[in-house]
Parts: C-alpha cells; sequence; structure tokens
C-alpha cells in the first residue's frame, strides 16, 4: 500500500493500555496488525510510541494506522474482539474515543535491592519467572517486563486479575526471590 488516497482513508490510533517495552509492542500488536492488513487490504500502520512514567517504567503505548474507510466498521468490530487487548484502552477515530479491551492486567514487582545478598547470589530469577508463567498458564500471559533501579517488574494480562492473583501467591510465598514483591492491577 504505497500510494494511500487520504481521501480514502481515515487515521486511528489504538491506545493500548499494556506496559510493554516497544520490541514486545512490536511483536504482539503491530506484527499482528500488519498481517491483517496485508492478507485483507485494510489499511496500514503510520507510526507507534510508547508512554513512560517518571521512573522510566512504561505506562502505555499506542499505534497509528490509517484504515480504509470501506474497512473502518469491519475494523473496529474485529479489534472489539480481540481479547488479547488489556481493559482501559481506547481506539481514537476523528477525536473520539471509543474504549476498548477485555484483558486484565496484572504487575508484578520483585525486589531487586532489599534481600540478603545470599538470596540473589543463590537463586536465579529465570527460574522464579519460569515458576509464575507455569502458575499462570491458561489464566493469563506475560507480555513484557521492565528491569528498574530496585525492582522488575513482569507484566501478565488474562481474564481474571483475582485468579491470576491466587495463582501466584504460593509461588511467590515459597522462592526466596518472592520475599519482599508485589503485584498491582493494571487499571
Amino acid at each position: 500500500m504505497n500510494f494511500i488516497n487520504k481521501d480514502d482513508t481515515v487515521d486511528v490510533t489504538l491506545e493500548l493500555n499494556a506496559r510493554l517495552q516497544p520490541l514486545h509492542r512490536g511483536e504482539i500488536f503491530e506484527d499482528m496488525f500488519r498481517d491483517m492488513f496485508d492478507r485483507f487490504g485494510i489499511g496500514e500502520i503510520t507510526g507507534a510510541g510508547t508512554l513512560q512514567m517518571p521512573t522510566g517504567e512504561v505506562e502505555k503505548c499506542d499505534i497509528s494506522m490509517v484504515i480504509y474507510k470501506n474497512r473502518l466498521n469491519p475494523f473496529i468490530s474485529l479489534v472489539k474482539r480481540l481479547d488479547i487487548i488489556p481493559k482501559g484502552s481506547k481506539l481514537i477515530i476523528n477525536g473520539e474515543e471509543t474504549p476498548i479491551g477485555t484483558a486484565q492486567g496484572m504487575a508484578i514487582y520483585l525486589n531487586g535491592t532489599e534481600l540478603p545478598e545470599e538470596v540473589y547470589k543463590n537463586n536465579d530469577i529465570n527460574q522464579l519467572i519460569e515458576q509464575l508463567d507455569t502458575a499462570l498458564n491458561g489464566l493469563a500471559n506475560r507480555l513484557s517486563h521492565w528491569e528498574g533501579p530496585t525492582e522488575t517488574a513482569l507484566y501478565y494480562y488474562g481474564k481474571d486479575y483475582i485468579k491470576m492473583k491466587k495463582a501466584i501467591l504460593p509461588v511467590l510465598k515459597n522462592h526466596p526471590l518472592g520475599e519482599k514483591s508485589r503485584s498491582v492491577k493494571i487499571v
């Protein structure tokens, strides 16, 4: 779609209430939309961005697109049905915002500075992440992470935050690196 007539298209922004690194935003969402656009001639991606909090942690991200006017309603209908899009996300079309998204987000913050040195030395964070992924299998998917100066955040998205939280509690309680961790709902 190298020569798009602007009279035939609408600018659309998908604002994702998702804490995704740019690489993960691209792999999960941009690639999915690019494939869909190529397959069905819907439009094209024109840009993407990431908004960070003062800490450097991602707050949300967006994807800018142009959609053919005659494909806009099917596109909106399809996007509303994607269960991977987090609650609190929105489609912005001609300045009008339409709330979308059904996935519930959970951030797990692992303490990286306040545990005894032996805990960090004798335990592998990848083992803990694998245990968390296993506990959440079928409930949520880990879509991204963030490494801050004092903690590491893992971002999971699924259907039910309460079930997700219940599933991780035993893992965090029993793994030495789970001490002083916290989980929060991404809203």
